[in-house]
């Protein structure tokens, strides 16, 4: 802001620090824009809509959901680097427009120089299941399988670049074996022919593999973290397979918080902290756990920043080490 003029008409900088503090402290004084880069019924939507109805009850203004989905979120992503940095756009999204797709394809923005973020808002791991009747019960005998039968396995993926591609490609990398990939347009699709026996493996996001596995018409083998999900404590972790290359595999997608570049760090600390409250609620808790997801959020916005930063240099590493570069 230019202090010039003001300090022409008698306003010293530290009066004019102490009115713009004023104006962030009455934060928010009118309709705040949520925007979610993803269509309705997504899992996004289910946080985005969720958190805005929230910060709505605690903060005393509308915050007013607006869906821009299309390219992977990045359409959204986009729509939020225009948009006036003043604290009234938001934008809640998933990892893919943030840290997967910049290291696979060229976008026109940059995700740390052009993003603040806000707070983390909730996780969930990749499942790895298989038909109902498959003879696979556990991971381990997929891997012998795959290995004494190179390109007899296949696995669906959800398009090139996507985070269920890049994890089983890692995951062929770290346990040495073939997989044949089948590409998909989404996960619907690739559940389908599943369930339906025209593909045997994937690698699927954990809310709909969760609800897919209660309904029984699949089994989860291994969910892609260390440790078991307490939302899925009987399915195994990777590294219960004592596999080297699996011991610390992760792949984990999630959901967070982001304002414009130059938003003011007073507004970010205000969503930050509602954000915060929110998550803690236990009925958010329980809409979250019945889609699959963890309600988690971050100590700071510097800590959540710290989180992204560390998950984008994961998937760099990915695309470097399977020769993904951006096109």
């Amino acid at each position: 802001m230019n202090f010039s003029k003001w300090v022409k008409y008698g306003f010293t900088t530290t009066a004019l620090c102490a009115l713009i503090n004023t104006a962030v402290a009455a934060y928010p004084e009118r309709q705040v824009t949520t925007l979610i880069t993803f269509p309705p019924g997504n899992s996004a939507d289910l946080v985005g809509r969720t958190m805005a109805q929230k910060l709505q009850e605690s903060l005393g203004q509308a915050f007013v959901v607006d869906n821009k989905g299309g390219a992977g979120g990045t359409i959204g992503i986009e729509h939020l680097t225009r948009s006036k940095a003043d604290g009234y756009t938001f934008t809640i999204t998933s990892l893919s427009p943030v840290s997967i797709i910049p290291v696979t394809k060229k976008v026109s923005y940059d995700p740390i120089k052009d993003l603040v973020p806000i707070s983390l808002l909730a996780q969930g791991p990749m499942v790895i299941v298989v038909h109902k009747d498959s003879p696979f019960n556990t991971i381990q005998e997929v891997i012998d399988y795959a290995r004494a039968n190179p390109g007899k396995l296949n696995y669906g993926s959800l398009g090139a670049g996507t985070i269920s591609q890049l994890t089983t490609e890692l995951f062929k990398e770290a346990t040495q074996t073939d997989i044949k990939e089948i590409p998909y347009k989404g996960s619907a699709q690739a559940l389908s022919d599943l369930i339906g026996g025209r593909i045997q493996l994937l690698f699927d996001g954990n809310a709909s593999a969760i609800r897919q596995m209660e309904a029984g018409t699949v089994k989860g083998l291994a969910v892609t973290i260390p440790q078991r999900s307490p939302l899925m404590p009987d399915t195994p972790s990777l590294a219960e397979t004592n596999i080297a290359g699996l011991k610390n595999f992760t792949s984990q997608g999630w959901m967070g918080a982001f304002a414009p570049a130059g938003t003011p760090p007073e507004v970010i600390k205000v969503l930050h902290e509602k954000m915060q409250d929110a998550l803690k609620a236990p009925e958010v808790v329980e809409r979250f756990n019945a889609s699959g997801l963890q309600a988690i959020g971050s100590a700071t916005p510097r800590d959540f920043a710290g989180f992204v930063q560390e998950d984008l240099n994961r998937w760099q590493s990915a695309a470097k080490m399977l020769n993904l570069k951006p096109e």
